[in-house]
């Protein structure tokens, strides 16, 4: 948990880079993340599942929905997904009513562009759980992989091979490298590049005992036509995200890389984290609280934050965002509307001296070096 030393709010995080842009909100009220005005704009939508959830989580978890409904039914939902382990603790059933209730109350966009999600873990994969992935027409798959185990002791292939038959629109890995050593990671790259993902996610690189730098992980994967995207996704040369970055049209957020028209992300069930505008909430994490909050019609929000006004002119967070997205700092306020204060100047030229930043015409681009050194370049720019 990342605790904000300027106020109460405390957010859980799951990497050093989120930790720095969760790190400048401050405390507001609730209300304040919430439109006054009607917005038609598009939105996401991720639902939370505990690994053991109360007895009546899928009854509480509509109940919610339904209270989000009330002011973002009119929205489209370009996004939704099922996170953490929802086949760990819930029924077949309790999913296909969370799925049908969801698109009962609001407006999900299906076919190409609409993101379908669902997560999962290895031990969930079979043929019975990939049938009602796709009977309920989820159409993107996020395979959660703990590398520590080398993949032929986890007989990883058969079950990759299983996810391959049912042909989902993208495919996406995310390997937890914690606990895993060079030589087992590599073994891991080999196997999963064979079945092509649409994306790959390394977890817990930088906290490794045997340190593997990012860029030597980026050169290995190239060599696959992969692309590394912010701190740790590698995607493939075609896909869409590669093109979104190339217009700058990409944002960064705790859920991963997204197009930057969705600016809201609504965050249901215990312990969710969801985006509203400039700031972010997270719902409560005790389970007889969600419940009191939940039955009794109110949102079971316990944080709420957004960012400062008083750093307009630099926001050293969107610099960060700008570093994660492009991977480039421009330096000219007309292309990004953005001012370059002294300090954060300094950290710039400072990282520009030790080789982790190139000065072109009109921005710093990130060096080799540079991207080993991600999470403590953002750092300094966010103490600026």
């Amino acid at each position: 948990m990342y605790v904000n030393p300027t106020s109460s709010s405390a957010f859980h995080v799951h990497s050093l880079i989120e930790a720095e842009f969760l790190k400048p909100l401050v405390n507001c009220q609730q209300e304040m993340l919430f439109p006054t005005k009607k917005i038609i704009a598009p939105m996401g939508l991720n639902l939370f599942f505990p690994a053991n959830p109360d007895p009546d989580y899928a009854e509480l978890i509509n109940r919610e929905i339904s209270l989000y409904a009330e002011r973002f039914q009119h929205r489209r939902l370009t996004k939704i997904w099922f996170r953490g382990v929802p086949l760990t603790g819930m029924k077949a059933g309790e999913l296909t009513e969370l799925a049908f209730h969801t698109n009962m109350l609001f407006s999900p966009e299906f076919g190409s562009t609409g993101e379908y999600g669902f997560e999962c873990e290895t031990s969930d994969i079979n043929s019975d759980s990939l049938a009602l992935m796709k009977g309920l027409r989820f159409n993107h798959i996020l395979l959660s992989i703990d590398a520590q185990i080398p993949p032929e002791k986890q007989h990883i292939s058969h079950l990759l091979d299983l996810i391959d038959e049912y042909r989902f629109q993208e495919k996406r890995y995310r390997l937890d490298v914690i606990n895993a050593d060079p030589d087992t990671l590599t073994c891991w790259l080999e196997v999963l590049m064979r079945h092509k993902p649409n994306m790959l996610e390394i977890q817990g690189l930088e906290e490794m005992d045997e340190s593997v730098p990012l860029s030597s992980i980026a050169s290995q994967l190239l060599n696959y036509q992969y692309h590394l995207l912010g701190d740790r996704f590698f995607v493939p040369s075609d896909h869409a995200l590669i093109a979104m970055r190339n217009r700058g049209n990409l944002q960064y957020t705790p859920w991963g890389l997204c197009q930057r028209q969705l600016g809201d992300w609504l965050g249901v069930g215990i312990d969710a984290l969801g985006k509203l505008g400039n700031g972010y909430y997270q719902n409560t994490d005790q389970v007889e609280r969600y419940k009191l909050l939940v039955s009794t019609g109110q949102l079971p929000v316990c944080f709420s934050g957004t960012y400062p006004e008083g750093k307009v002119k630099t926001r050293p967070w969107l610099l960060i965002d700008q570093l994660l997205c492009q991977h480039r700092i421009f330096v000219q306020p007309a292309k990004t509307g953005l001012t370059l204060s002294q300090p954060i100047l300094g950290v710039v030229e400072t990282s520009a001296a030790k080789g982790w930043l190139l000065q072109s015409t009109d921005c710093f681009e990130l060096t080799e070096a540079g991207i080993n050194h991600l999470p403590e370049l953002c750092q300094q720019l966010q103490d600026c």
